[in-house]
């Protein structure tokens, strides 16, 4: 699938700041499946731009603007191919190798291992969940192909949590938007996440865009989140819980991190008031 991406993002301050220092994470990855054919960011007011990457492999763009200023605009445009049509295109790792295939990968990739120990509010412990849950949490099964406890997982999220659209902030605590039975796509990626790494499944956020066909009817149109896990003979495969799907060539993604705060499309620092407006986004995504 081919897609032209417009992404726009308004910051409006009732009084100037100065020394406003952004970090963007806009441009989509440049991997085995996704061909960037263009991508083009503009600020306002004009600034120059420094790319480099992080060290989760994204791509970074950082400007400065150091006037005092009442208004930030940023917007990215962007043409991009997407070629994972299936992603059962795999040859399984047999049960009995499943978690040997992930040691010895974790062996070979020690930076693997922070998708497996990290924690934080937004993926806590999961004996956190279990206290929210009432100790109701999917199982675990090592005699079945990682893939199928997997699938499992993102089945048994919508059972315990609703899609409840601008419910939650983008980095609400989970153990709190579980006991509150709703959450919005950031908060069904962390779910699914925390649960994998408890099984010792290296876990992945993932934030990017997704086909404007596949959002749910309440949904507005902006970046998505899903998770990825990495599969036994598949490598990191996307599991989008609010959909029930697995990402294929309808999604775009943009930055990978062990959370959402590794992940921020947009974040910054300045000197001047804190008080205004949130951010207006705009969103557009169009098959070409």
């Amino acid at each position: 699938m081919r897609y032209l991406i417009e992404h726009e993002t308004v910051l409006e301050y009732p009084n100037a700041i100065r020394e406003h220092h952004i970090e963007l994470r806009l441009a989509p990855r440049s991997d085995q499946f996704h061909l960037i054919h263009s991508c083009v960011i503009e600020t306002e007011p004009e600034a120059i731009l420094v790319g480099y990457t992080d060290y989760f492999g994204n791509r970074v763009d950082y400007f400065s603007v150091i006037p005092p200023h009442t208004r930030l605009v940023t917007r990215m445009r962007a043409e991009v191919e997407t070629v994972r049509e299936n992603p059962y295109d795999f040859t399984p790792v047999a049960p009995v190798e499943q978690m040997e295939w992930l040691a010895d990968v974790m062996r070979r990739e020690p930076r693997i291992h922070d998708f497996v120990l990290h924690r934080s509010s937004v993926t806590p412990p999961v004996a956190k969940l279990a206290e929210a849950l009432s100790g109701i949490l999917p199982r675990f099964d090592r005699e079945q192909p990682v893939m199928h406890s997997l699938s499992e997982l993102m089945a048994w999220i919508p059972t315990v949590m609703e899609y409840r659209s601008g419910s939650t902030g983008v980095h609400a605590d989970l153990a709190a938007t579980v006991r509150h039975g709703g959450g919005v796509c950031q908060d069904f990626a962390h779910l699914f996440i925390t649960i994998a790494r408890s099984w010792g499944v290296p876990a992945r956020y993932v934030m990017g865009y997704l086909d404007p066909g596949i959002c749910a009817g309440d949904e507005q149109l902006a970046t998505h989140a899903w998770a990825e896990a990495l599969v036994p003979g598949g490598g990191w495969i996307g599991f989008d819980a609010t959909h029930a799907l697995l990402a294929n060539d309808h999604y775009i993604a943009v930055a990978v991190g062990r959370d959402s705060y590794d992940a921020a499309p947009q974040r910054g620092s300045f000197k001047g008031d804190p008080s205004g407006e949130l951010p207006t986004v705009t969103v557009t995504v169009q098959e070409q």
